[in-house]
């Protein structure tokens, strides 16, 4: 077995000279095997070991044994030896975790920490692997979990993973190398114990070599898994946007393989680390949906949106409406939800056309004891333009405005009649001709505000210099 770990930890690369190498020690046959190798492979792989254990507190009595059988074994070899604890059941309550979960997570940190920054080996065999491919498909899984257990992961490395207990028990006789047993593992409480004592054995009926197999089979997966992979980080970065997101269309264009990779690398980038195939194919419809504006809700409190050919994520609520303002003409009004300066002036108009939809000129006859307000728009607000008629949604739909952010341009209105529209510009019946007294209204961002919703409009990167979409 010694021979065939140090190929193993070489084929993989799992040390380079100089590691200090922490090995995970409970005190079982696995992690004192572990420890008892990388002790014997010391020279050769040109590394420092350690052992750190952690006492997970579950079983009393026993854990305190199985502790103080690690500390006495370290001091005889006079290996440096760190010990953690924690309280499992604690931290179950308190997150929601399985008593497993929990205990993993904890076990996890503390290890991590005792190694310093340098490699952690855990005790991982061929055994583990096939227990864990089994399990992964009895849960249902892709690709990904058909490869099993990584040889390594980061600073984590698994340099047993391709021995089996078999030859880890020879191992440890023939070394006289003593370990403890823990007494959870010959139940059959868990699926994992079930599937070792149960199922397992009868494969091996079939197949005597079923670990191993299992084993060679996952490194070839793997393989193919890297290579899969590789194209679909090609892929994403093909489909992502520059202001961020996803192009649609370019996913839509993409091979199901891959598309649901990248769909996959997304949600995991928005924190959602094991996202369930549900969650990936209602992206999908997403992707497909003919409308514009539709969302669907991840878990973790996230959503993603179609903002017509992008796909987005976000925790965002939709953009509340604001309180309607009435305006101070001439003078300046200050639009707090928005962050949005109001500022009207007298002047003369001229333009003839006028190429910005951030200050609109309003004729001045129109401006005689009346009420200006901004305010939302409202169901059934039209602008009319020198091609006829339209609503006010109309026209921010065909601007290509998201939904969210529809709430958030203001309109103006002149005693009730709607006069402009923030990013959309001046209805025909309130504009004036070159050279006619005129109301300039200014609207202008503060940038301490958040998203400025013209920055949607065509070729409005310069919100001021966004163009008349007349």
């Amino acid at each position: 077995m010694r021979d065939e770990v140090l190929g193993f930890c070489r084929d993989n690369g799992l040390f380079s000279p100089g590691d200090q190498v922490t090995a995970a020690v409970s005190g079982g046959a696995d992690s004192m095997a572990l420890l008892a190798v990388l002790c014997q492979l010391r020279e050769e792989l040109g590394v420092t070991v350690r052992a750190a254990h952690f006492n997970h507190g579950l079983r009393p009595g026993e854990a305190q044994q199985d502790e103080a059988f690690v500390r006495d074994w370290c001091q005889k070899q006079n290996l440096p030896l760190s010990v953690g604890r924690g309280d499992v059941t604690a931290r179950a309550v308190q997150t929601g975790e399985s008593m497993e979960e929990a205990a993993r997570a904890l076990r996890y940190a503390f290890l991590l920490q005792a190694a310093q920054g340098g490699k952690l080996a855990t005790a991982h065999t061929a055994d583990d692997n096939a227990e864990t491919l089994l399990l992964h498909l009895l849960r249902g899984t892709g690709l990904r979990g058909l490869c099993g257990i990584p040889p390594r992961r980061e600073t984590i490395v698994r340099p047993l993973l391709g021995v089996t207990r078999a030859q880890i028990e020879t191992f440890l006789e023939e070394n006289r190398i003593p370990h403890v047993e823990d007494s959870t593992n010959a139940g059959n409480d868990c699926v994992r114990n079930r599937l070792r004592h149960e199922v397992i054995p009868l494969l091996r009926r079939e197949n005597p070599s079923f670990s191993e197999t299992v084993f060679r089979t996952c490194g070839l997966l793997r393989q193919e898994e890297d290579y899969l992979s590789a194209l679909a980080a090609q892929a994403e970065r093909r489909c992502a946007l520059p202001q961020g997101g996803y192009d649609c269309r370019a996913l839509e264009e993409l091979e199901p393989v891959l598309r649901r990779r990248v769909l996959l690398s997304a949600l995991r980038r928005q924190g959602l680390e094991d996202p369930d195939a549900a969650c990936i194919s209602r992206l999908e419809r997403l992707i497909f949906s003919h409308n514009p504006s539709a969302r669907v809700d991840l878990t973790g409190g996230r959503c993603a949106r179609r903002s017509y050919d992008a796909l987005l994520f976000d925790s965002a609520p939709e953009t509340p409406a604001f309180a309607p303002v009435t305006l101070q003409v001439p003078g300046q009004t200050f639009l707090p939800e928005l962050g949005l300066t109001v500022t009207g002036i007298f002047t003369k108009n001229s333009v003839l056309f006028q190429k910005t939809t951030t200050t609109f000129y309003i004729k001045c006859d129109m401006i005689t004891e009346t009420l200006w307000m901004a305010r939302p728009r409202q169901p059934g607000d039209r602008l009319r333009r020198r091609g006829g008629s339209r609503s006010v949604k109309r026209l921010m739909i065909d601007e290509k405005i998201p939904a969210h952010l529809r709430g958030s341009l203001p309109v103006i209105t002149c005693n009730g009649r709607v006069a402009a529209v923030w990013g959309l510009g001046v209805d025909e019946d309130f504009r004036p001709l070159p050279g006619e007294s005129a109301l300039a209204l200014t609207i202008e961002r503060k940038e301490a505000y958040g998203q400025d919703p013209r920055s949607h409009l065509p070729g409005a990167s310069d919100p001021a210099a966004a163009s008349d979409p007349d």
